[in-house]
Protein backbone atom coordinates (compact mmCIF):
# COMPACT_ATOMS: atom_id res chain seq x y z
CA UNK A 1 0.00 0.00 0.00
CA UNK A 2 2.87 2.42 1.01
CA UNK A 3 5.07 1.80 -2.31
CA UNK A 4 1.80 2.17 -4.37
CA UNK A 5 0.99 5.60 -2.61
CA UNK A 6 4.73 6.81 -2.98
CA UNK A 7 4.33 5.56 -6.85
CA UNK A 8 1.33 8.11 -7.11
CA UNK A 9 2.62 10.78 -5.40
CA UNK A 10 5.75 10.78 -7.63
CA UNK A 11 3.62 10.07 -10.72
CA UNK A 12 1.95 13.27 -9.82
CA UNK A 13 4.68 15.25 -9.02
CA UNK A 14 6.15 14.40 -12.26
CA UNK A 15 2.87 14.73 -14.21
CA UNK A 16 2.98 18.47 -12.29
CA UNK A 17 5.88 19.52 -13.71
CA UNK A 18 5.60 17.93 -16.65
CA UNK A 19 8.89 17.73 -19.25
CA UNK A 20 10.36 20.78 -17.76
CA UNK A 21 11.93 22.71 -20.98
CA UNK A 22 15.09 24.72 -21.25
CA UNK A 23 14.73 28.00 -18.74
CA UNK A 24 13.20 30.99 -20.92
CA UNK A 25 15.15 33.81 -20.12
CA UNK A 26 14.66 35.70 -16.74
CA UNK A 27 12.86 39.52 -18.95
CA UNK A 28 10.07 37.30 -20.14
CA UNK A 29 7.81 38.19 -17.78
CA UNK A 30 8.68 41.70 -17.44
CA UNK A 31 7.88 41.93 -21.23
CA UNK A 32 4.65 40.19 -20.52
CA UNK A 33 4.12 42.88 -17.79
CA UNK A 34 5.28 45.58 -20.33
CA UNK A 35 3.09 44.73 -22.65
CA UNK A 36 -0.01 44.59 -20.66
CA UNK A 37 0.68 48.09 -19.38
CA UNK A 38 0.67 49.46 -23.08
CA UNK A 39 -1.96 47.57 -23.72
CA UNK A 40 -4.08 49.31 -21.07
CA UNK A 41 -2.62 52.85 -21.66
CA UNK A 42 -4.04 53.30 -24.76
CA UNK A 43 -7.17 53.57 -22.08
CA UNK A 44 -5.51 56.21 -20.07
CA UNK A 45 -7.68 59.11 -21.61
CA UNK A 46 -11.02 56.95 -21.04
CA UNK A 47 -13.16 59.47 -18.91
CA UNK A 48 -14.47 58.61 -15.06
CA UNK A 49 -17.92 57.04 -16.50
CA UNK A 50 -21.30 56.96 -14.54
CA UNK A 51 -21.08 53.86 -12.63
CA UNK A 52 -19.52 54.22 -9.56
CA UNK A 53 -16.76 56.20 -10.48
CA UNK A 54 -17.24 59.40 -9.37
CA UNK A 55 -18.59 57.80 -5.64
CA UNK A 56 -15.24 55.76 -5.34
CA UNK A 57 -13.10 58.90 -5.84
CA UNK A 58 -14.22 62.72 -6.47
CA UNK A 59 -17.42 62.24 -4.05
CA UNK A 60 -15.34 60.15 -1.41
CA UNK A 61 -14.38 61.91 1.66
CA UNK A 62 -11.80 59.35 2.23
CA UNK A 63 -10.03 60.13 -0.50
CA UNK A 64 -10.75 64.29 -0.97
CA UNK A 65 -9.59 64.88 2.55
CA UNK A 66 -7.60 61.76 2.79
CA UNK A 67 -9.53 60.01 6.11
CA UNK A 68 -9.08 56.40 4.93
CA UNK A 69 -10.30 55.19 8.51
CA UNK A 70 -13.49 56.41 9.42
CA UNK A 71 -15.91 56.01 6.72
CA UNK A 72 -17.86 53.18 4.08
CA UNK A 73 -18.13 54.10 0.99
CA UNK A 74 -20.61 51.98 -1.37
CA UNK A 75 -20.92 49.57 0.51
CA UNK A 76 -16.90 48.85 1.34
CA UNK A 77 -14.34 49.56 4.20
CA UNK A 78 -11.24 49.66 1.85
CA UNK A 79 -8.73 52.00 3.37
CA UNK A 80 -5.76 50.99 1.08
CA UNK A 81 -8.04 51.43 -2.18
CA UNK A 82 -8.66 55.19 -0.99
CA UNK A 83 -4.92 56.02 -0.46
CA UNK A 84 -4.18 54.90 -3.70
CA UNK A 85 -7.21 57.41 -4.66
CA UNK A 86 -6.13 60.02 -2.78
CA UNK A 87 -2.62 60.18 -4.11
CA UNK A 88 -4.04 60.09 -7.75
CA UNK A 89 -6.85 63.12 -6.42
CA UNK A 90 -3.88 64.93 -4.76
CA UNK A 91 -1.81 64.32 -8.47
CA UNK A 92 -4.41 65.61 -11.06
CA UNK A 93 -7.81 66.11 -8.98
CA UNK A 94 -10.37 65.21 -11.30
CA UNK A 95 -8.14 63.92 -14.20
CA UNK A 96 -8.79 60.13 -14.87
CA UNK A 97 -5.29 59.99 -15.99
CA UNK A 98 -3.60 58.71 -12.54
CA UNK A 99 -6.50 56.33 -11.55
CA UNK A 100 -6.13 54.82 -15.02
CA UNK A 101 -2.19 55.05 -14.90
CA UNK A 102 -2.08 53.25 -10.82
CA UNK A 103 -4.36 50.51 -11.86
CA UNK A 104 -2.03 49.58 -14.92
CA UNK A 105 0.81 49.66 -12.63
CA UNK A 106 -0.74 47.24 -10.07
CA UNK A 107 -2.10 45.14 -13.24
CA UNK A 108 1.50 44.66 -14.53
CA UNK A 109 2.99 44.09 -10.67
CA UNK A 110 0.56 41.23 -10.60
CA UNK A 111 1.77 39.34 -13.85
CA UNK A 112 5.25 39.54 -12.78
CA UNK A 113 3.50 37.97 -8.95
CA UNK A 114 1.64 35.56 -10.69
CA UNK A 115 4.69 34.35 -12.95
CA UNK A 116 6.65 33.85 -9.63
CA UNK A 117 3.91 32.21 -8.05
CA UNK A 118 3.49 29.68 -10.92
CA UNK A 119 7.46 28.76 -10.25
CA UNK A 120 6.64 28.18 -6.85
CA UNK A 121 4.55 25.67 -7.63
CA UNK A 122 7.15 24.49 -9.55
CA UNK A 123 5.98 24.88 -13.09
CA UNK A 124 7.96 25.05 -16.09
CA UNK A 125 8.42 27.85 -17.47
CA UNK A 126 6.72 27.72 -20.96
CA UNK A 127 3.49 26.61 -19.31
CA UNK A 128 3.77 29.68 -16.65
CA UNK A 129 4.42 32.40 -19.00
CA UNK A 130 1.40 31.22 -21.00
CA UNK A 131 -0.39 31.33 -17.78
CA UNK A 132 0.96 34.81 -17.51
CA UNK A 133 0.34 36.16 -20.77
CA UNK A 134 -3.15 35.34 -20.35
CA UNK A 135 -3.85 36.62 -16.93
CA UNK A 136 -2.07 40.02 -18.46
CA UNK A 137 -4.13 40.16 -21.65
CA UNK A 138 -7.26 38.87 -21.07
CA UNK A 139 -10.68 40.28 -22.31
CA UNK A 140 -12.23 39.71 -18.88
CA UNK A 141 -9.62 41.66 -17.25
CA UNK A 142 -10.91 45.01 -18.69
CA UNK A 143 -13.67 45.86 -16.27
CA UNK A 144 -10.71 45.22 -13.18
CA UNK A 145 -8.20 47.51 -14.99
CA UNK A 146 -10.00 50.01 -17.03
CA UNK A 147 -12.78 50.56 -14.38
CA UNK A 148 -11.41 53.12 -11.78
CA UNK A 149 -13.97 52.19 -9.33
CA UNK A 150 -12.63 48.57 -9.56
CA UNK A 151 -9.16 49.67 -8.96
CA UNK A 152 -9.84 47.75 -5.77
CA UNK A 153 -9.90 44.47 -7.17
CA UNK A 154 -6.16 44.38 -8.54
CA UNK A 155 -5.01 46.14 -5.65
CA UNK A 156 -6.28 43.34 -3.17
CA UNK A 157 -4.90 40.75 -5.67
CA UNK A 158 -1.81 42.55 -5.53
CA UNK A 159 -1.48 42.02 -1.61
CA UNK A 160 -3.21 38.82 -1.59
CA UNK A 161 -0.49 37.14 -4.15
CA UNK A 162 2.40 38.93 -1.90
CA UNK A 163 0.99 37.06 1.39
CA UNK A 164 0.46 33.67 -0.60
CA UNK A 165 4.12 34.06 -1.67
CA UNK A 166 5.52 34.86 1.84
CA UNK A 167 3.54 31.93 3.06
CA UNK A 168 4.86 29.60 0.73
CA UNK A 169 8.77 30.91 1.52
CA UNK A 170 7.89 30.27 5.16
CA UNK A 171 6.79 26.83 4.91
CA UNK A 172 10.25 26.28 2.87
CA UNK A 173 11.87 27.77 5.58
CA UNK A 174 9.59 27.09 8.75
CA UNK A 175 12.45 28.66 11.39
CA UNK A 176 11.89 32.04 9.56
CA UNK A 177 9.06 33.22 11.40
CA UNK A 178 8.88 36.95 9.88
CA UNK A 179 7.92 35.50 6.97
CA UNK A 180 4.79 34.15 8.02
CA UNK A 181 3.83 37.35 10.00
CA UNK A 182 4.51 39.23 7.05
CA UNK A 183 2.11 36.89 4.78
CA UNK A 184 -0.49 37.62 7.60
CA UNK A 185 0.03 40.98 7.26
CA UNK A 186 -0.09 41.67 3.81
CA UNK A 187 -3.20 39.39 3.78
CA UNK A 188 -4.69 42.22 5.98
CA UNK A 189 -3.75 44.89 3.85
CA UNK A 190 -5.43 42.34 0.95
CA UNK A 191 -8.97 42.70 3.37
CA UNK A 192 -8.37 46.43 3.62
CA UNK A 193 -8.27 46.75 -0.09
CA UNK A 194 -11.26 44.67 -1.15
CA UNK A 195 -13.05 41.59 0.84
CA UNK A 196 -12.39 39.51 -2.01
CA UNK A 197 -9.12 38.95 -0.22
CA UNK A 198 -10.85 36.73 2.07
CA UNK A 199 -10.15 34.16 0.21
CA UNK A 200 -6.62 33.55 0.69
CA UNK A 201 -6.57 30.84 2.97
CA UNK A 202 -8.61 28.34 1.36
CA UNK A 203 -5.97 29.32 -1.34
CA UNK A 204 -3.72 27.99 0.67
CA UNK A 205 -4.73 24.88 1.68
CA UNK A 206 -5.09 23.98 -2.07
CA UNK A 207 -1.73 24.99 -3.26
CA UNK A 208 -0.20 23.23 -0.68
CA UNK A 209 -2.13 20.02 -1.30
CA UNK A 210 -0.92 20.66 -4.79
CA UNK A 211 2.48 20.88 -3.71
CA UNK A 212 1.73 17.52 -1.71
CA UNK A 213 2.61 18.75 1.43
CA UNK A 214 0.62 16.18 4.03
CA UNK A 215 -1.90 18.41 6.24
CA UNK A 216 -0.05 17.89 9.44
CA UNK A 217 -1.74 19.80 12.81
CA UNK A 218 0.74 22.90 12.23
CA UNK A 219 -0.32 23.38 8.55
CA UNK A 220 -3.65 23.89 10.15
CA UNK A 221 -2.37 25.70 13.49
CA UNK A 222 -1.04 28.20 10.74
CA UNK A 223 -4.22 29.06 9.17
CA UNK A 224 -6.51 29.93 11.94
CA UNK A 225 -4.95 33.16 12.10
CA UNK A 226 -5.82 33.74 7.88
CA UNK A 227 -9.78 32.15 8.98
CA UNK A 228 -10.03 34.57 12.03
CA UNK A 229 -8.72 37.62 10.36
CA UNK A 230 -11.59 36.59 6.90
CA UNK A 231 -13.83 36.03 9.11
CA UNK A 232 -13.88 39.14 10.92
CA UNK A 233 -14.13 40.89 7.27
CA UNK A 234 -16.52 38.81 6.13
CA UNK A 235 -18.41 40.22 9.23
CA UNK A 236 -17.53 43.78 8.57
CA UNK A 237 -18.49 43.78 4.80
CA UNK A 238 -22.00 42.65 5.37
CA UNK A 239 -22.05 45.07 8.12
CA UNK A 240 -20.86 47.89 5.44
CA UNK A 241 -23.31 46.73 2.95
CA UNK A 242 -26.31 46.91 5.07
CA UNK A 243 -25.25 50.17 5.89
CA UNK A 244 -25.41 50.92 2.53
CA UNK A 245 -28.77 49.68 2.43
CA UNK A 246 -27.77 47.22 -0.42
CA UNK A 247 -29.35 44.49 1.52
CA UNK A 248 -32.63 46.48 0.78
CA UNK A 249 -32.87 45.66 -2.99
CA UNK A 250 -35.40 43.19 -3.66
CA UNK A 251 -35.06 39.64 -5.07
CA UNK A 252 -37.47 37.36 -5.80
CA UNK A 253 -35.39 33.77 -5.65
CA UNK A 254 -35.73 30.89 -3.90
CA UNK A 255 -33.14 29.02 -2.48
CA UNK A 256 -33.78 26.35 -5.50
CA UNK A 257 -33.11 29.20 -7.45
CA UNK A 258 -29.93 30.45 -5.85
CA UNK A 259 -28.32 27.17 -6.53
CA UNK A 260 -29.47 27.18 -10.41
CA UNK A 261 -27.77 30.58 -10.19
CA UNK A 262 -24.41 29.68 -9.01
CA UNK A 263 -23.96 26.64 -10.58
CA UNK A 264 -25.12 28.85 -14.19
CA UNK A 265 -22.45 31.86 -13.18
CA UNK A 266 -19.39 29.41 -12.91
CA UNK A 267 -20.65 27.59 -16.49
CA UNK A 268 -21.11 30.98 -17.48
CA UNK A 269 -17.91 32.55 -16.63
CA UNK A 270 -15.94 29.38 -18.46
CA UNK A 271 -17.82 29.84 -21.82
CA UNK A 272 -16.29 33.78 -21.25
CA UNK A 273 -12.87 32.96 -20.38
CA UNK A 274 -12.78 30.62 -23.33
CA UNK A 275 -14.93 32.60 -25.78
CA UNK A 276 -14.40 36.22 -24.38
CA UNK A 277 -17.34 37.37 -26.45
CA UNK A 278 -20.27 39.42 -25.76
CA UNK A 279 -18.48 41.14 -22.79
CA UNK A 280 -20.45 43.98 -20.84
CA UNK A 281 -20.80 45.48 -17.26
CA UNK A 282 -23.81 43.09 -16.14
CA UNK A 283 -24.82 39.77 -17.24
CA UNK A 284 -28.58 39.52 -15.66
CA UNK A 285 -30.22 36.85 -14.22
CA UNK A 286 -33.52 36.33 -16.30
CA UNK A 287 -36.17 34.36 -15.79
CA UNK A 288 -39.22 33.45 -17.32
CA UNK A 289 -42.14 33.17 -15.31
CA UNK A 290 -41.69 30.31 -13.07
CA UNK A 291 -39.41 28.93 -14.91
CA UNK A 292 -35.73 29.28 -16.22
CA UNK A 293 -33.78 28.79 -19.75
CA UNK A 294 -32.89 25.25 -19.86
CA UNK A 295 -29.17 25.93 -19.92
CA UNK A 296 -29.78 26.86 -15.90
CA UNK A 297 -31.04 23.59 -15.06
CA UNK A 298 -28.11 22.36 -17.52
CA UNK A 299 -24.84 23.94 -15.72
CA UNK A 300 -25.07 21.82 -12.21
CA UNK A 301 -24.76 18.56 -13.87
CA UNK A 302 -22.13 20.46 -16.49
CA UNK A 303 -20.33 21.77 -13.68
CA UNK A 304 -20.41 18.52 -10.93
CA UNK A 305 -19.49 16.43 -14.05
CA UNK A 306 -16.36 18.24 -14.77
CA UNK A 307 -15.08 18.43 -11.22
CA UNK A 308 -15.48 14.70 -11.43
CA UNK A 309 -13.90 14.08 -14.39
CA UNK A 310 -11.03 16.77 -12.91
CA UNK A 311 -11.02 14.67 -9.88
CA UNK A 312 -10.95 11.01 -11.44
CA UNK A 313 -7.69 12.55 -13.75
CA UNK A 314 -6.09 13.93 -10.66
CA UNK A 315 -3.18 11.77 -10.69
CA UNK A 316 -2.57 11.92 -14.65
CA UNK A 317 -3.83 15.56 -15.22
CA UNK A 318 -2.85 17.05 -11.38
CA UNK A 319 -2.97 20.56 -13.20
CA UNK A 320 -7.03 20.04 -14.35
CA UNK A 321 -8.06 19.67 -10.47
CA UNK A 322 -6.10 21.85 -8.79
CA UNK A 323 -6.87 24.33 -11.41
CA UNK A 324 -10.02 24.07 -11.07
CA UNK A 325 -10.24 24.02 -7.29
CA UNK A 326 -7.91 27.60 -7.40
CA UNK A 327 -10.73 29.01 -9.14
CA UNK A 328 -13.31 28.05 -7.32
CA UNK A 329 -11.93 29.21 -3.60
CA UNK A 330 -12.03 32.77 -6.04
CA UNK A 331 -15.29 32.92 -7.19
CA UNK A 332 -16.73 30.86 -4.16
CA UNK A 333 -17.84 34.36 -2.48
CA UNK A 334 -18.72 36.12 -5.55
CA UNK A 335 -21.43 33.45 -6.22
CA UNK A 336 -25.03 34.78 -6.26
CA UNK A 337 -26.08 33.15 -3.14
CA UNK A 338 -27.52 36.42 -1.99
CA UNK A 339 -28.35 40.00 -3.75
CA UNK A 340 -26.35 43.31 -3.02
CA UNK A 341 -25.89 46.12 -4.68
CA UNK A 342 -27.93 47.53 -7.78
CA UNK A 343 -28.22 44.46 -9.69
CA UNK A 344 -26.96 40.27 -8.72
CA UNK A 345 -23.66 39.45 -8.14
CA UNK A 346 -22.44 38.32 -11.66
CA UNK A 347 -19.35 40.69 -13.21
CA UNK A 348 -16.39 40.20 -15.34
CA UNK A 349 -14.50 41.75 -12.63
CA UNK A 350 -14.75 38.75 -9.89
CA UNK A 351 -12.38 36.38 -12.40
CA UNK A 352 -9.43 38.75 -11.84
CA UNK A 353 -7.60 36.19 -9.93
CA UNK A 354 -9.83 33.15 -10.43
CA UNK A 355 -9.01 33.17 -14.10
CA UNK A 356 -5.69 32.03 -13.41
CA UNK A 357 -6.55 28.49 -12.57
CA UNK A 358 -8.84 28.20 -16.22
CA UNK A 359 -5.30 29.27 -17.95
CA UNK A 360 -3.07 26.90 -16.26
CA UNK A 361 -5.24 24.00 -17.73
CA UNK A 362 -5.01 25.59 -21.28
CA UNK A 363 -1.94 26.29 -20.52
CA UNK A 364 -0.66 22.35 -19.57
CA UNK A 365 -2.79 20.97 -22.31
CA UNK A 366 -0.31 20.85 -25.35
CA UNK A 367 1.99 18.75 -22.82
CA UNK A 368 -0.64 16.56 -21.48
CA UNK A 369 -1.91 15.65 -24.86
CA UNK A 370 1.82 15.27 -25.78
CA UNK A 371 1.66 12.00 -23.75
CA UNK A 372 -1.67 10.76 -23.85
CA UNK A 373 -3.01 11.46 -26.91
CA UNK A 374 0.41 13.12 -29.09
CA UNK A 375 -1.28 13.49 -32.23
CA UNK A 376 -3.67 16.72 -30.79
CA UNK A 377 -0.27 18.01 -29.73
CA UNK A 378 0.27 20.35 -32.45
CA UNK A 379 -3.39 21.34 -32.63
CA UNK A 380 -3.47 22.18 -29.00
CA UNK A 381 -0.13 24.54 -29.30
CA UNK A 382 -1.85 26.19 -32.49
CA UNK A 383 -5.39 27.07 -30.85
CA UNK A 384 -3.41 28.53 -27.73
CA UNK A 385 -1.71 30.73 -29.98
CA UNK A 386 -4.75 31.85 -31.83
CA UNK A 387 -6.58 32.46 -28.37
CA UNK A 388 -3.46 34.51 -27.68
CA UNK A 389 -3.95 36.36 -30.19
CA UNK A 390 -7.70 36.88 -30.13
CA UNK A 391 -7.67 37.65 -26.94
CA UNK A 392 -5.04 40.49 -27.60
CA UNK A 393 -7.12 41.85 -30.02
CA UNK A 394 -10.76 41.78 -28.06
CA UNK A 395 -8.39 43.36 -25.29
CA UNK A 396 -7.97 46.26 -27.51
CA UNK A 397 -11.21 46.90 -28.63
CA UNK A 398 -12.60 46.30 -24.71
CA UNK A 399 -10.55 48.82 -23.54
CA UNK A 400 -12.10 51.46 -26.38
CA UNK A 401 -15.56 50.04 -24.70
CA UNK A 402 -14.45 52.39 -21.54
CA UNK A 403 -13.99 55.36 -23.21
CA UNK A 404 -17.22 56.96 -21.93
CA UNK A 405 -20.71 55.91 -19.97
CA UNK A 406 -22.55 56.49 -22.98
CA UNK A 407 -20.11 53.90 -25.23
CA UNK A 408 -20.17 51.46 -22.41
CA UNK A 409 -23.91 51.40 -21.81
CA UNK A 410 -24.16 50.84 -26.28
CA UNK A 411 -22.23 47.98 -25.58
CA UNK A 412 -23.68 46.40 -23.12
CA UNK A 413 -26.79 46.93 -24.21
CA UNK A 414 -26.37 45.24 -27.51
CA UNK A 415 -24.68 42.21 -25.39
CA UNK A 416 -26.70 41.61 -22.36
CA UNK A 417 -29.84 43.62 -22.93
CA UNK A 418 -30.94 46.72 -20.45
CA UNK A 419 -30.42 44.74 -16.94
CA UNK A 420 -34.24 46.00 -16.16
CA UNK A 421 -34.24 48.97 -17.12
CA UNK A 422 -31.21 50.63 -15.51
CA UNK A 423 -29.26 51.15 -18.45
CA UNK A 424 -31.80 53.68 -19.83
CA UNK A 425 -31.53 55.26 -16.56
CA UNK A 426 -27.97 55.87 -16.03
CA UNK A 427 -27.73 56.75 -20.02
CA UNK A 428 -29.85 59.27 -19.25
CA UNK A 429 -28.23 59.97 -16.08
CA UNK A 430 -25.45 60.93 -18.31
CA UNK A 431 -27.03 62.71 -20.95
CA UNK A 432 -28.38 65.31 -17.83
CA UNK A 433 -24.98 65.65 -16.63
CA UNK A 434 -23.56 66.69 -20.43
CA UNK A 435 -26.51 69.78 -20.25
CA UNK A 436 -24.43 71.13 -17.69
CA UNK A 437 -21.32 70.95 -19.39
CA UNK A 438 -21.86 72.19 -22.36
CA UNK A 439 -22.57 76.01 -23.90
CA UNK A 440 -24.08 75.36 -26.70
CA UNK A 441 -27.58 75.62 -26.50
CA UNK A 442 -28.58 73.39 -28.96
CA UNK A 443 -26.19 70.44 -28.35
CA UNK A 444 -28.13 71.19 -24.32
CA UNK A 445 -31.73 71.00 -26.07
CA UNK A 446 -30.06 67.28 -27.79
CA UNK A 447 -29.06 66.09 -24.53
CA UNK A 448 -32.49 66.99 -22.39
CA UNK A 449 -34.45 65.11 -25.77
CA UNK A 450 -32.13 62.05 -24.86
CA UNK A 451 -32.40 61.90 -21.34
CA UNK A 452 -36.00 62.67 -21.76
CA UNK A 453 -36.31 59.36 -24.19
CA UNK A 454 -33.77 57.08 -21.74
CA UNK A 455 -35.75 57.70 -18.44
CA UNK A 456 -39.28 57.12 -20.53
CA UNK A 457 -37.80 54.11 -21.71
CA UNK A 458 -36.11 52.95 -18.31
CA UNK A 459 -39.62 53.41 -16.52
CA UNK A 460 -41.65 51.36 -19.23
CA UNK A 461 -39.00 48.56 -18.65
CA UNK A 462 -39.34 49.32 -15.37
CA UNK A 463 -42.19 50.86 -13.25
CA UNK A 464 -39.76 50.66 -10.42
CA UNK A 465 -36.61 52.37 -11.02
CA UNK A 466 -37.69 55.76 -8.82
CA UNK A 467 -34.97 57.34 -9.47
CA UNK A 468 -35.78 57.71 -13.50
CA UNK A 469 -39.15 60.16 -11.90
CA UNK A 470 -37.02 61.85 -9.99
CA UNK A 471 -34.20 62.60 -12.56
CA UNK A 472 -37.20 62.69 -15.71
CA UNK A 473 -39.22 65.08 -13.49
CA UNK A 474 -36.58 67.53 -12.93
CA UNK A 475 -35.71 67.76 -16.58
CA UNK A 476 -39.61 68.19 -17.35
CA UNK A 477 -39.14 71.10 -15.03
CA UNK A 478 -36.17 72.52 -16.80
CA UNK A 479 -38.16 72.50 -20.20
CA UNK A 480 -41.34 74.13 -18.39
CA UNK A 481 -43.57 70.74 -18.76
CA UNK A 482 -44.58 71.40 -15.52
CA UNK A 483 -47.79 69.40 -14.99
CA UNK A 484 -45.38 66.41 -16.17
CA UNK A 485 -43.02 67.52 -13.63
CA UNK A 486 -45.27 67.27 -10.37
CA UNK A 487 -46.59 63.98 -11.29
CA UNK A 488 -42.94 62.77 -11.67
CA UNK A 489 -41.08 64.01 -8.65
CA UNK A 490 -44.39 62.69 -6.79
CA UNK A 491 -44.15 59.55 -7.70
CA UNK A 492 -40.95 59.90 -6.79
CA UNK A 493 -41.26 61.48 -3.36
CA UNK A 494 -43.60 58.63 -2.31
CA UNK A 495 -41.13 56.02 -2.14
CA UNK A 496 -38.56 58.77 -0.94
CA UNK A 497 -39.94 61.35 1.67
CA UNK A 498 -36.97 62.50 2.65
CA UNK A 499 -35.06 64.13 -0.20
CA UNK A 500 -35.18 67.96 0.53
CA UNK A 501 -34.47 69.26 -2.32
CA UNK A 502 -36.87 67.47 -4.79
CA UNK A 503 -39.97 68.14 -2.55
CA UNK A 504 -38.05 72.13 -3.64
CA UNK A 505 -37.95 71.65 -7.38
CA UNK A 506 -41.59 70.06 -7.23
CA UNK A 507 -42.86 73.65 -5.40
CA UNK A 508 -40.83 75.80 -7.98
CA UNK A 509 -42.83 73.74 -11.01
CA UNK A 510 -46.01 74.43 -8.37
CA UNK A 511 -45.51 77.97 -8.78
CA UNK A 512 -45.45 77.92 -12.29
CA UNK A 513 -48.48 76.12 -12.11
CA UNK A 514 -49.44 78.92 -9.94
CA UNK A 515 -50.65 76.27 -7.49
CA UNK A 516 -48.85 78.71 -4.66
CA UNK A 517 -50.45 76.67 -1.45
CA UNK A 518 -48.96 73.97 -2.96
CA UNK A 519 -45.78 75.18 -3.51
CA UNK A 520 -45.45 77.04 0.31
CA UNK A 521 -46.17 73.24 1.40
CA UNK A 522 -43.22 71.81 -1.00
CA UNK A 523 -41.06 74.72 0.34
CA UNK A 524 -41.94 74.25 4.66
CA UNK A 525 -41.33 70.50 3.67
CA UNK A 526 -37.58 71.35 2.43
CA UNK A 527 -36.94 73.61 5.36
CA UNK A 528 -38.70 71.17 7.45
CA UNK A 529 -36.00 68.36 6.60
CA UNK A 530 -32.62 70.71 5.74
CA UNK A 531 -33.19 74.36 7.99
CA UNK A 532 -30.08 75.27 5.87
CA UNK A 533 -31.52 75.38 2.38
CA UNK A 534 -31.59 78.97 2.17
CA UNK A 535 -32.91 79.07 -1.29
CA UNK A 536 -36.28 77.56 -0.10
CA UNK A 537 -36.38 80.79 2.15
CA UNK A 538 -36.47 82.88 -0.73
CA UNK A 539 -38.91 81.28 -3.08
CA UNK A 540 -41.46 80.78 0.19
CA UNK A 541 -40.96 84.36 1.06
CA UNK A 542 -41.99 85.36 -2.64
CA UNK A 543 -44.70 82.38 -2.73
CA UNK A 544 -46.19 84.48 0.62
CA UNK A 545 -46.04 87.63 -1.35
CA UNK A 546 -47.38 86.80 -4.00
CA UNK A 547 -50.97 86.19 -1.49
CA UNK A 548 -50.90 88.87 0.04
CA UNK A 549 -48.90 87.33 3.42
CA UNK A 550 -46.13 90.08 3.39
CA UNK A 551 -45.57 89.34 7.30
CA UNK A 552 -44.38 86.23 6.44
CA UNK A 553 -43.20 86.53 3.47
CA UNK A 554 -40.68 89.63 4.37
CA UNK A 555 -39.62 86.94 7.70
CA UNK A 556 -38.54 84.47 5.13
CA UNK A 557 -36.88 86.69 3.35
CA UNK A 558 -34.94 88.49 5.95
CA UNK A 559 -33.90 84.77 6.56
CA UNK A 560 -32.35 84.03 2.95
CA UNK A 561 -30.66 88.03 3.04
CA UNK A 562 -29.00 87.24 6.49
CA UNK A 563 -27.56 83.58 5.57
CA UNK A 564 -26.55 84.04 1.74
CA UNK A 565 -25.50 88.36 2.63
CA UNK A 566 -28.10 89.20 -0.15
CA UNK A 567 -28.97 92.92 -0.61
CA UNK A 568 -32.31 92.65 -2.76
Amino acid sequence: MANRKAARTAEKKQSVTAETPKSSPKWWPWVIAGFSFLIFATGFQNDMVSMDDHSATLDNPAVTNFELFGHFNLGMYAPMSWAVYGVAYLLGKDSPFWYHLFSALIHALNVLLVFRLLKRLQMSDTPALIVCFFFAIHPIQVESVSWIAALSTPLAVLFMLLSIDFYLQYKGAPEQRGLYFASLGLFTLGCLSKSIAVSVPLALLVLEAWMNRPNKMRNLLDKIPYFIVAFGFGVLTLYSRTHAGHGDTPADFSVLDRILMAFHTIAFYWIKLLLPIGLSIWYPFVKNGQTWDWSYYAAPFLVVGVYVWAYLKRTQFPVAWYGLLFYLVHILFSLPFATFGTFELRSDRYNYLASIGIFMILAYLPLYLKEKQPKWEALSWGVLTILGLFYIVMTGIRVKDWRNTVTLIDKAITASGDNFGKAYLWRGMEYGDEVGKTKDRKKAEQYVQLALQDFTKAIEANPNLEEAYKYRGGLYGLTKQYEQSVADITAYLERNPNDAEYYYNRGLSHLNLKHTQEAIQDFSKTIELRAEFERAYKARGNAYLSIGDTLRGNADLNIWRERTGATN
